[in-house]
């Protein structure tokens, strides 16, 4: 049955810091690989994934063998969620420039560019994620990315797992890495012989991930701190319990420490749903997945309550069923909605990301996307009279005492009558 779980209890787990003894392992892996570099990583794969690795980028025959030993069917899984990712990061894409019309004498220039060089994360710890290779490659694609290199754990025997292999192939990745945990983000932070260092780090993984994500992020972007998957189910009558209760052990099967919960005002339908968790955990053997800590029910008193608690839990997903899905439109702190639609289909096929803000992210961060991947930059110039634009920042310059900027500015107020003869190109 679904335990019922305090809302004021899982609130307040969002703010708990991170573990202490784990940051000080991550910060000395970190400067381990920082100043040992490849020795480093291949020693600290051996410590802690129990792998002897000589080198550790796999080669493109390597890549080619895995893509021609997938099977025709699962080649056209991936090609076709592929397209769909694609074709939404493509309706996604900001203008490279963007130009308004110059005012009181100075015209601004705004260009969105790809970053050089990135890393895309993809675990591959309890089963193999080609998938994740789909949602972390190809918004960086999409956003012109020249270098996009897949880090990944090497498996028991050093070989990389061939399906995730597969798919860096069917997308055109041939910079592959058999890297994985704190090393690996810090590996790409601060580069190696081996592996060249990035400009941003994407994608989900494990808590040692994430960590390492947090301490490098500064030196390098990263898109998130992405921790275990997360759900919520908003639901009230009419909704089909067997799907929800499919789905919450859908979500408890990602990671022990995964969050999957019913969030409901109905007693009747809460005791269905737990009715069919149990039996369908029970025919598939995974009766565990009831015992893990983030799985239960949220009993609510009336809609208004549910909408406060799941604004404020802000989750990583969030689907609605039955006459929650109106109510539950209005909610904006979720990191991707389902309407009437099971999470898992996002989490393949869909179109959109599936690597989301966690832990109550999703009240700022965004899905990753194309834009992650992109930097802004600004041009401004003087085109006209921009008298009034001066004599406002000597203003601010002042009232801040900075006298230096101050002057600097009155210097060119003059000239800036001149600048108007200058065009535009």
């Amino acid at each position: 049955m679904l335990r019922t779980l305090e809302p004021a209890e899982l609130l307040a787990r969002r703010t708990a810091p991170p573990a202490p003894e784990r940051a000080r392992r991550v910060a000395e892996i970190l400067d381990d690989v920082r100043l040992r570099g490849d020795d480093a990583v291949r020693s600290l794969t051996r410590v802690l994934d129990g792998v002897d690795l000589a080198g550790y980028r796999v080669g493109e025959a390597d890549l080619e063998v895995a893509h021609a030993g997938l099977p025709p069917s699962l080649r056209d899984a991936i090609r076709l969620a592929a397209a769909r990712v694609r074709s939404v990061c493509q309706a996604e894409r900001p203008p490279g420039l963007v130009e308004p019309p110059p005012h009181q004498g100075v015209a601004i220039r705004l260009w969105r560019e790809p970053l050089r060089r990135v890393a895309a994360y993809v675990p591959s710890g309890r089963a193999p994620l080609p998938s994740s290779v789909i949602m972390g490659v190809t918004p960086a694609q999409v956003a012109g990315v020249r270098e996009i290199a897949v880090l990944t754990p090497p498996g028991p025997t050093g070989r990389g797992d061939p399906m995730t292999l597969a798919a860096c192939a069917e997308l055109g990745v041939s910079e592959v890495y058999l890297v994985g945990g704190a090393q690996a983000v810090a590996a790409a932070a601060y580069g190696t012989p081996t592996l060249g260092r990035v400009d941003l780090i994407a994608g989900p993984g494990n808590a040692w991930v994430t960590e390492a994500k947090r301490q490098v992020q500064g030196l390098v972007g990263i898109d998130g701190l992405n921790g275990p998957s997360e759900l919520l189910i908003w639901a009230e009558p009419p909704a089909p319990a067997a799907q929800i209760a499919q789905d919450l052990l859908a979500q408890a099967e990602h990671d022990p420490e995964s969050v999957a919960i019913l969030v409901t005002a109905s007693p009747e339908l809460l005791g269905e749903v737990s009715r069919e968790t149990l039996r369908l955990a029970g025919e598939a053997g995974q009766d565990r997945l009831l015992l893990q800590e983030g799985v239960g029910a949220v009993l609510v008193p009336d809609a208004e309550a549910a909408r406060r608690f799941i604004q404020s839990f802000a989750p990583e997903h969030l689907e609605l069923w039955g006459e929650a899905t109106l109510a539950g439109r209005a909610i904006t702190s979720a990191g991707a909605t389902f309407l009437d639609c099971p999470t898992p289909l996002g989490d393949y096929a869909a179109g959109a990301n599936h690597v989301l803000p966690t832990g109550g992210s999703a009240r700022f961060a965004s899905s990753l996307g194309v834009e992650t991947f992109m930097r802004r930059r600004t041009e401004t110039r003087l085109v006209g009279d921009a008298g009034r634009v001066f004599a406002a920042a000597e203003q601010l310059a002042g009232a801040e005492g900075l006298e230096m900027h101050r002057r600097a500015l009155r210097s060119l107020r003059e000239v800036s009558v001149w600048k108007s003869a200058q065009p535009v190109t």
